[in-house]
């Protein structure tokens, strides 16, 4: 079955106090939005919708060359309306359409891929029917939607921190808000209503019309609950920073990358390195620098889209944007430095 996706990139995010839409700041030397736009591709979904709304230029831009469609929602009317607005943009289309918000950039394809998974599982006439919701057990669950389950274990509902009561809030199991729905989606948002203080429509109630409908609601618990995290102020902004850049040291480790510290090492998502690179404490390595096998990068040096050839060593403290590094402190000049 084919998967389509929308991702959801309307909003302001008024509480990071900035001119620039929420999700075009970057973690880990990328735009949040863009970093999500390429985890759906990797779990294999196409075409991708971004609904824009706040900044939608800014959005674009963020996003030139990755090939998505973009739908724009004029209005800001709660997340069932904002995809509701990405219909046109998937019209005379069938298949599952994953959902997720454009400010989560710390989930994974794998995740996605166990989601489209589940989804096709069920009893004999209901497999890939109703909706399926990643779901992540956190330590303080205070603000986020809550899963509610039965005796059984089976999911009940999502309710939201603000109309939970006591017992509710008590539970540690949220929403992180990545869905995948089957194609009759669209049908079951015409029938969401807006009761609600704020007179929006939220994907949230969709559960509810599905079991309504009779058909089934699954559940897929993520194996990492920082993939639930997302951004909504700066200090989370730096949270979700920490946590990609460790994720991005702990992978280049692991492929054979010596970090003398990597808790001071910056590497951003776009950097290669060769194996058995070295690199000292306090090195930040910026957009698309590449560092070839064997070479050894001094503390404190901080390179921004360099070529560091095999074997060459680069000096401790060395600042350069757009230069190549062909051996032991001899740098072309002419292509720039710090």
């Amino acid at each position: 079955m084919s998967v389509a996706a929308v991702i959801l990139a309307a909003g302001q995010g008024t509480r990071m106090r900035s001119s620039q839409p929420k999700v075009v700041h970057q973690v880990a030397g990328r735009p949040m939005v863009q970093q999500v736009v390429r985890t759906v591709r990797a779990a294999g979904a196409d075409p991708i919708v971004v609904v824009v709304g706040y900044g939608a230029d800014a959005v674009r831009s963020a996003l030139a060359g990755e090939g998505v469609h973009f739908a724009l929602q004029s209005e800001q009317l709660g997340t069932g309306h904002a995809l509701s607005c990405a219909r046109g943009s998937l019209a005379n289309r069938s298949g599952w359409l994953l959902v997720l918000n454009g400010d989560g950039p710390l989930v994974r394809a794998s995740t996605l891929q166990r989601l489209i998974a589940v989804h096709g599982q069920g009893p004999p006439g209901l497999e890939g029917r109703g909706m399926t919701l990643a779901t992540a057990r956190v330590a303080e669950p205070r603000g986020l939607g809550r899963i509610v389950r039965n005796s059984a274990g089976r999911f009940e509902a999502i309710v939201e921190d603000v109309d939970a009561d006591d017992a509710t809030r008590r539970l540690h199991e949220i929403n992180p808000g990545v869905y995948l729905l089957d194609d009759e989606v669209w049908s079951r948002l015409d029938q969401l209503g807006n009761a609600n203080m704020s007179g929006e429509r939220y994907i949230t109630d969709l559960p509810a019309a599905y079991l309504a409908g009779g058909l089934p609601v699954r559940t897929v618990e993520m194996s990492d609950p920082d993939e639930a995290l997302a951004a909504n102020d700066r200090v989370e902004l730096a949270r979700l920073e920490r946590i990609a850049r460790a994720r991005i040291a702990e992978r280049w480790m692991r492929a054979g990358v010596t970090l003398r510290s990597p808790e001071t090492t910056w590497i951003d998502d776009d950097v290669v390195l060769g194996r058995d690179v070295v690199i000292e404490p306090l090195v930040i390595l910026r957009r698309g620098t590449q560092v070839g096998e064997g070479a050894h990068i001094g503390a404190a040096a901080h390179l921004t889209d360099c070529r560091v050839a095999a074997g060459a060593v680069v000096a401790p403290h060395r600042v350069a944007v757009g230069i190549r590094v062909d051996s032991e402190e001899r740098v072309d000049s002419e292509r720039g430095g710090g």
